[in-house]
């Protein structure tokens, strides 16, 4: 997420890549100016703020949920559950925040200091598995906490009386407000999710909420629900929409066919889709710092842990015709693995054009390593599988991949398995592949929101490649030189660096969000991972 809070960096990050698409209903959004139809791309996993890290569930989050901090439509941060903006004291690592007196859960309960103190604890707690339990890295003693050597309750967040939080840094985090209005750091009211324990937000009926829309008609697999106007939200009487209806589409034809006849407000698209529609007035195209790219499993298949033949298949793999001639929607070639968008605060320069041209598209080269690869081996032929998503374009990436490397490699065999993206989810997460289509769209405005995630425990770190250096580079961008910009930044440049040449994933292009609006859909803000804020929309 991102943050005009002056952090290290000034970017605007915007969205994420397979997010948010507009919906539909058989009642047409004008029959009633309070109601509107939208729709995704790809299903609901969770509405557990400890485990909700996927696109599509921090889009759900920010409907039904809120935090500490909104984001602004400049990629900035507002108070929203907090009164008050605080600047850091001690060196930059205390921060003191006031609590709205007025704040409700859905249950009528009020939103108090304590239940940001559960939340936080839990979602750090080893026992939780939490994938976004790294956010806290750097509250203190989140890493002895990690590593089980403390309990959870030594986390640097404490309760000064019903409505005051106090929170405890190991060190200055100039991005640390940002994370404030992530999804990971909102609350959680303790006696509910206990009572409910495993089966809380695994469906709606089992998931408190605290936003300005309660979730209604998600039974935890199905590709439909509505966001309801929450009567004990806060500043209700700013939201505008009673309801919004959601629908999962597999295909961009019937969600343009949706959107054109009006059933659909929002809808995102890409590949040949915006080549057709590139005329169209509705059309926006937003390049937003995302990225994506294949994940090699090091650990659980010995075909990767061999370094050359991860190198080789990266260097088989055309990015630029792939953009231009697949995706077709405006993406950019990767060039390394930390995308455009992220800039020196000292010398205002680029991180990935500083980088240069780190991504190589050698096939002579790429058939040498290969060959070298495999003898070390001792095989003379190969075959893996690719999972992704079965969504439109993860398919075309997944068929020009495997057209590449049986080209570039004739012993070479690739299988495609395009599976629901929940499957796809839980597989990755649980190291179940050979290779995976993934990719990241960040939560704060620096490059070490993509470099943290090759972190050897980093938990998003799927493939389990491990590397003592580029740890090291990392641990000292994010603790020595904190605040020295120019050592971190060189840090950050030598691991960037060190993940293209070692391969441990194929950075394949630079995402960018293209979407058709409905111009009658008014104030709907896009917050930095391209998540709408409904909450402030209207339709006229």
């Amino acid at each position: 997420m991102l943050k005009n809070l002056k952090l290290t960096t000034s970017i605007i990050m915007l969205s994420s890549l397979l997010v948010l698409v507009a919906g539909c209903g058989s009642k047409k959004a004008n029959d009633s100016k309070k109601e509107i139809s939208v729709a995704l791309n790809s299903e609901l996993s969770s509405v557990d703020v400890s485990l909700a890290m996927d696109n599509t569930s921090s889009d759900v989050m920010e409907q039904v949920g809120e935090g500490l901090y909104d984001f602004t439509a400049k990629g900035g941060v507002k108070p929203a559950l907090s009164t008050n903006k605080p600047k850091a004291t001690d060196h930059g690592k205390k921060y003191v925040f006031n609590l709205r007196k007025d704040a409700k859960w859905s249950n009528g309960k009020p939103v108090t200091a304590k239940d940001f103190v559960y939340s936080w604890r839990r979602t750090v707690d080893p026992k939780t598995k939490s994938p976004q339990s790294y956010y806290f890295d750097g509250v203190k003693n989140y890493q002895a906490i990690a590593n089980g050597k403390k309990a959870p309750s030594s986390l640097g967040i404490k309760a000064n009386g019903k409505y005051k939080l106090e929170v405890t840094l190991d060190r200055a985090m100039p991005y640390f407000p940002s994370i404030l209005a992530v999804s990971a750091s909102f609350p959680l009211y303790q006696p509910y999710v206990e009572k409910q324990g495993k089966k809380y937000g695994t469906d709606a009926e089992h998931t408190l909420y605290n936003g300005a829309f309660t979730l209604k008609g998600w039974n935890g697999s199905n590709g439909e629900w509505s966001y309801v106007k929450n009567k004990d939200y806060w500043n209700a009487k700013h939201v505008q929409l009673d309801k919004v209806n959601v629908k999962v589409y597999k295909t961009e034809q019937t969600m343009v066919q949706q959107y054109q006849a009006k059933k659909i407000q929002f809808t995102q698209i890409s590949g040949s889709t915006v080549k057709n529609l590139k005329k169209d007035q509705d059309l926006t195209v937003r390049k937003i710092p995302g990225n994506q790219y294949l994940v090699f499993n090091v650990k659980e298949n010995k075909l990767f842990a061999n370094q050359k033949v991860r190198q080789a298949l990266a260097m088989a793999v055309d990015s630029n015709k792939l953009t231009k001639h697949v995706l077709q929607d405006q993406s950019l070639p990767a060039t390394g693995y930390v995308p455009y968008g992220f800039n020196n605060s000292k010398t205002g320069k680029d991180f990935a054009k500083q980088a240069g041209q780190l991504v190589q598209n050698n096939k002579t080269k790429a058939q040498k390593l290969w060959a070298e690869g495999l003898k070390e081996l001792g095989m003379t032929s190969a075959e893996f599988s690719i999972l992704s998503s079965n969504t439109e374009t993860a398919k075309q990436v997944d068929e020009y991949l495997q057209s590449q490397f049986e080209t570039t490699f004739k012993n070479l065999k690739v299988r495609v398995a395009a599976v629901p993206f929940n499957s796809r989810l839980s597989k990755q997460n649980s190291g179940d592949f050979d290779t995976v289509l993934s990719g990241w769209t960040p939560v704060y405005a620096d490059p070490t929101d993509f470099l943290n995630l090759l972190m050897t425990n980093n938990n998003n770190n799927n493939g389990k490649w491990s590397n003592s250096e580029y740890d090291q580079l990392i641990k000292d961008a994010n603790d020595k030189y904190a605040l020295d910009e120019q050592k971190r930044w060189d840090n950050m440049e030598a691991a960037n660096k060190i993940a293209v040449e070692q391969a441990p994933i194929a950075p394949l292009f630079y995402i960018s969000q293209v979407y058709l609006k409905d111009p009658n859909l008014k104030g709907m803000m896009l917050g930095p991972l391209g998540q709408p804020y409904y909450k402030d929309a209207s339709y006229k």
